[in-house]
């Protein structure tokens, strides 16, 4: 734990003859998907018994890895309703900056507030322009295909001054998902499949695109990206068909443009417990791993934070973590004992900044 939030630790940097005393500030980075939090505080009136039992176990899981910068997913629908969240359930320890409505699931950035982080967010309308999607060729057929953002347009936001050492540009991610709830159908369910990463790689050919104009303009540039990505390094054969993986590994960037390769912080992360989603699977479900007919729990790595090339080095050692113990909460009554905060189990991550 670290109340304060911020680890100070003093390096030499050398840049002059005498040597030169950098200050550099070591933040916790959180990436969660708090599912669906526009339950946890509604528009109008209190929340339902179960989503107030679910906001404490989600503030509790917060609370217990202590993060000083949280990129949240599937966040209120409203800068107000964030702060409510926060206010009640957070103790006000964060600033909150949410993007221009995202729909029901929203997109947001907290940052502890007492750091004194300054946090310039760019509007919905810039970043449909920075994040370019309209017409690509997401299946390599000669084809254009017509894609839009609809509600999950990326949050793009520049963090300075406070502990910073310098400016970091944080972009805050929602893929679009590959689930597909047909099992009855098999070819609608292939067909859906393949649709669905097509669409993937297409936001992901907009969100690279937008890092690779930031690595142009400064190849230093000090770049955060984090969020749902929906999508893992497996290997399936509808990914396979499209050339590679559907988003993960083109956000990332290209074996062939090697200094621009962001880097995974959770990538030498033990196999096993790599992972950040569980659930039943009703359609991909191995007799030989299911018990009488039952759904087999499937896990998945589909939560990220990825970081720029210059800022590589800044990963501290032994710090990347992932959120799956289910924080104690006192005072709920039995029938909450099965709920959880969130389906997701948040990455976090320690960088030097």
């Amino acid at each position: 734990m670290h109340p304060q939030g911020a680890a100070l630790a003093t390096v030499t940097c050398g840049t002059s003859a005498g040597g030169m005393a950098e200050t550099v500030t070591a933040l916790r980075i959180l990436s969660l998907n708090g599912e669906n939090m526009a339950d946890l505080v509604p528009a109008e009136g209190t929340a339902s018994a179960p989503a107030a039992h679910r906001a404490r176990l989600l503030a509790a899981l917060i609370a217990g890895i202590d993060p000083d910068i949280v990129g949240l997913v599937e966040a209120p629908p409203s800068q107000e309703r964030t702060e409510r969240f926060v206010a009640e359930h957070l103790d006000g320890a964060y600033s909150v900056h949410s993007a221009e409505r995202r729909g029901l699931l929203g997109l947001a950035l907290l940052v502890r507030a007492t750091l004194g982080i300054a946090v310039s967010v760019r509007s919905k309308a810039e970043s449909r322009t920075d994040f370019v999607l309209s017409q690509f060729d997401a299946d390599g057929d000669g084809i254009r295909e017509v894609y839009s953002w609809a509600n999950r347009v990326p949050l793009e936001a520049e963090l300075s001054a406070g502990p910073l050492a310098a400016p970091v540009t944080v972009m805050v991610l929602h893929a679009k998902s590959k689930g597909v709830f047909i099992p009855g159908d098999l070819y609608a369910y292939q067909q859906l499949s393949r649709a669905n990463r097509m669409k993937q790689r297409a936001q992901a050919a907009a969100i690279r695109g937008r890092l690779d104009h930031l690595l142009d303009v400064d190849p230093a540039a000090r770049v955060v990206v984090l969020g749902d990505f929906n999508d893992g390094p497996e290997y399936d054969v509808y990914s396979a068909a499209l050339g590679g993986g559907s988003f993960l590994e083109p956000v990332m960037g290209s074996v062939w443009a090697p200094s621009k390769v962001f880097t995974n912080t959770h990538a030498d992360h033990p196999v096993a417990t790599r992972w950040t989603i569980d659930f039943a699977d009703r359609i991909l479900n191995p007799l030989t791993q299911s018990r009488y007919g039952q759904p087999t729990e499937m896990r998945s790595w589909v939560d990220h934070i990825l970081v720029s090339p210059a800022l590589r080095d800044s990963i501290v050692a032994d710090t990347a973590r992932i959120g799956h113990r289910q924080p104690a909460v006192a005072g709920l009554p039995p029938d909450a004992a099965r709920l959880r905060g969130t389906d997701h189990h948040p990455p976090y991550v320690t960088l030097e900044l």
